[in-house]
């Protein structure tokens, strides 16, 4: 340890942490800012030892423990936003830029009510009381909302879904239809004598223009980036491999152990940004070389299987429908779509649209939206990236209420 260091440089090794570790990039010493300390000790003992690094995922130890002046808050500066991706019942900017906020205090606030259940006793944790803490969290919520129309402490960045629509010249098409309220929470659409879903009304419109239609969001380009690119991705000589287990998705879906764990050799910093930076030239060769889909879909199916069950992408229905999305594509299409997702894996896999659309002049991708429906952040990711790296067609398929 350097005790004369000041740690006037520091970095945060991941944003998306409860307890965020810093190193300094002078003396390169790791360490926790002590207005973390309160809620590390607490809540999260177990979390104080060690972190990683969010793009490389390397894990390196704590060697200060908790210190003063180390956030941006603590240092006087702009504290920068992290927010994270939208999920059920979390979906507004408030839930997604201050979720750290908002765990901390709801947590506080139950065992502060309850002090004597131990908070790291799984068998009495909180969260076998979900209603109450549902309540508590409720309230947080509100009491951030007020909060951030006085003094926002993050400034939202995202671009308006009408900035990326504008920006990425994406067509927008609206018919209007009558809605339906159908099961699940879903939307039906009076279609003559049937109700539908919006997704099937959009791919009638489509057929009786003349077009075929495929109903895919993302899952069958998983498989496809699973079978064609495992080669590359597991590269023995890569030497940053490491063997990684994970519980089979066969057993999962099945519900049986038939499989139990799965071992296979995986870059630590696969599916980042910094994954593509290190290995783009060999990428670029790779994908430039890949001929004859056919034969090697059906050859490397079975040898990508580990990988394409670490990304989910095990499914028959899966496998099936990417077979065809590839004849649909073709092979320069096909490269173009293993080149975007190989740049940031984790970051460009979700968000691919509801239909693909084509006949013999055209291809074309169609995202479906009910007349209240507005475009996720992955959804506007997709466009942003398509625009910039791929240049397929895109659509916005906006069914209006009659």
């Amino acid at each position: 340890m350097n005790k004369n260091c000041t740690h006037l440089s520091l970095k945060c090794l991941n944003q998306y942490d409860l307890i965020r570790k810093y190193q300094c990039e002078f003396c390169k010493e790791v360490m926790m800012c002590a207005c973390d300390r309160e809620y590390g000790e607490r809540f999260l003992p177990h979390q104080l030892k060690f972190g990683s690094w969010y793009s490389s995922r390397e894990r390196v130890a704590v060697s200060l423990g908790f210190q003063g002046n180390t956030c941006q808050e603590c240092r006087g500066e702009k504290p920068e936003a992290a927010p994270k991706a939208p999920m059920y019942g979390a979906t507004s900017k408030i839930a997604r830029y201050y979720w750290r906020e908002i765990f901390f205090e709801t947590t506080k606030r139950f065992y502060d009510l309850h002090p004597g259940i131990d908070p790291n006793e799984p068998s009495l944790a909180e969260f076998r009381f979900s209603k109450e803490r549902k309540l508590i969290e409720k309230q947080v919520v509100e009491e951030i909302k007020r909060l951030h129309e006085v003094s926002p402490k993050y400034q939202y960045s995202e671009l308006s879904q009408f900035e990326v629509i504008s920006q990425t010249n994406t067509e927008v098409i609206l018919v209007n239809a009558q809605h339906v309220k159908a099961k699940e929470r879903k939307v039906g659409i009076q279609d003559d004598n049937e109700i539908v879903t919006v997704e099937e009304f959009a791919s009638r419109y489509f057929k009786r223009l003349g077009y075929k239609v495929m109903h895919v969001e993302s899952a069958p380009f998983h498989v496809l980036f699973g079978v064609f690119m495992f080669l590359v991705i597991q590269d023995s000589g890569d030497t940053k491999g490491r063997i990684v287990q994970f519980g089979s998705r066969n057993d999962f879906d099945s519900g049986k152990s038939d499989e139990g764990l799965i071992s296979i050799l995986l870059p630590e910093d696969f599916g980042d940004t910094l994954y593509y930076e290190r290995q783009k030239e060999l990428i670029a060769r790779y994908i430039d070389k890949l001929d004859d889909l056919e034969w090697l879909f059906d050859y490397w199916l079975s040898y990508s299987s580990g990988f394409r069950q670490y990304l989910w992408a095990h499914r028959c229905s899966d496998v099936s429908k990417a077979k065809e999305v590839m004849h649909i594509l073709g092979l320069e299409n096909l490269k173009k779509v293993l080149h975007y997702l190989s740049m940031n894996y984790w970051g460009n896999f979700c968000g691919w649209p509801d239909l693909l659309v084509y006949n013999d002049d055209e291809i074309r991708f169609v995202e479906v939206k009910s007349s209240n429906d507005k475009l996720s952040e992955d959804q506007k990711n997709w466009l942003s990236g398509n625009h910039a790296y791929m240049g397929f067609n895109a659509t916005i398929f906006k069914v209006g209420k009659s």
